[in-house]
């Protein structure tokens, strides 16, 4: 406040009581009082016209930097007003405009549009194609009638029917992939012993092919009542459909036990005769007279009952059968030279033969 004015406030009556009894005990110096005169206002500054095309990006003043002023108001000094506001507020000025240059357009409404979900080939829906690829196949492999068996070709049979070789194979209306060639093969061999040997192959579309190879009887071994066929390896079958120009042997009791006989085995032919003992049948089946038949004896061996009277024996094997057939007849030759009726004659050792009479 100037020193001119007559009249003064209290306030300002008491704050000039106290200088003067400060300044009278010599503490401090008389001070004037002044006020500080304000700043002169600011010329207005001209704004530029907005252009109508232009695009200006938001402009985000910093809080921690003042904003620029003008230079008129840079040039006029701050109060001390100014100075403690612009300390204490922050101002932050954002400058907007029409965004892509549409402002004749953006109060307007929008029209309805539809839009179609982007959809991209990534590694979750590749697995999920191949997973639905093998689902289909499947389906289709264990379904579907190129790959269901409808029945099976069989081949190489001849006393076996089709039919009762079909009924255990367990293949119709089967998926083709499912079936086991070596369960097949055991299935056949394990209930025709006839059938040497099995083949199975399945093929696409659903084709199974089997082929079977059966034994060839020669000889039809009478014991006990009971026919049993054997052919040239010794191995015994039950008899099925008919065959010509079999040996019939008689045995009066069980044959010799073969060496390669399993006493596990459970599937097809079990070796019944040795191989010896089948060769020497053969061998043998074309000298018996008219009117005899082949025997069988444990203890001597093949043989026949001659129609003049006596039995001979030509013992287990096939060993120099020729040669004991010649012996045989010198035999005959030399009984009938010294009239001699035997009952029994044994060649089986062509270097020690003998013969047997009544007592």
């Amino acid at each position: 406040m100037s020193p001119d004015r007559t009249t003064i406030t209290r306030a300002e009556a008491i704050r000039r009581r106290k200088e003067e009894e400060e300044k009278r005990r010599g503490k401090i110096a008389p001070k004037p009082i002044s006020k500080p005169k304000p700043a002169p206002k600011p010329k207005p500054v001209a704004k530029p016209k907005p252009k109508p095309k232009s695009v200006v990006k938001p402009k985000l003043i910093s809080a921690h930097k003042p904003a620029a002023r003008p230079k008129a108001e840079r040039a006029a000094p701050r109060s001390l007003s100014s100075v403690s506001t612009s300390r204490l507020r922050h101002r932050y000025d954002i400058a907007m405009s029409s965004p892509y240059n549409r402002a004749a357009t953006y109060n307007q409404p929008k029209a309805a549009t539809i839009s179609m979900p982007k959809i991209g080939i990534g590694p979750r829906l590749l697995s999920f194609l191949i997973v639905a690829l093998c689902a289909t196949g499947l389906y289709y492999m264990f379904s579907m009638d190129p790959f269901i068996v409808r029945n099976a070709s069989i081949l190489g049979n001849n006393r076996v029917g089709i039919q009762q070789i079909a009924s255990i194979l367990g293949v119709a209306n089967q998926p083709a992939v499912l079936l086991n060639p070596a369960q097949i093969e055991y299935n056949i061999l394990a209930t025709f012993p006839d059938i040497a040997a099995a083949s199975v192959e399945v093929d696409f579309p659903a084709m199974v092919v089997i082929t079977v190879s059966e034994r060839q009887p020669v000889v039809a071994w009478l014991q006990n009542g009971q026919t049993t066929w054997v052919d040239a390896q010794g191995y015994a079958f039950p008899p099925r459909g008919e065959v010509s120009g079999l040996v019939t042997v008689t045995s009066a009791g069980a044959p010799p036990i073969p060496a390669n006989v399993d006493i596990a085995q459970k599937v097809g032919a079990r070796p019944f005769l040795t191989s010896d003992l089948s060769a020497a049948i053969v061998t043998l089946s074309p000298l018996v007279p008219q009117g005899a038949a082949l025997v069988f004896d444990p203890g001597y061996g093949l043989g026949w009952s001659d129609p003049r009277g006596w039995k001979i024996y030509f013992g287990h094997s096939n060993g120099d059968s020729v040669l004991k057939f010649q012996v045989y007849q010198s035999m005959l030759d030399y009984l009938a030279k010294h009239n001699i009726q035997p009952v029994l004659i044994n060649v089986e050792y062509p270097n020690a033969p003998f013969y047997r009479v009544e007592q």
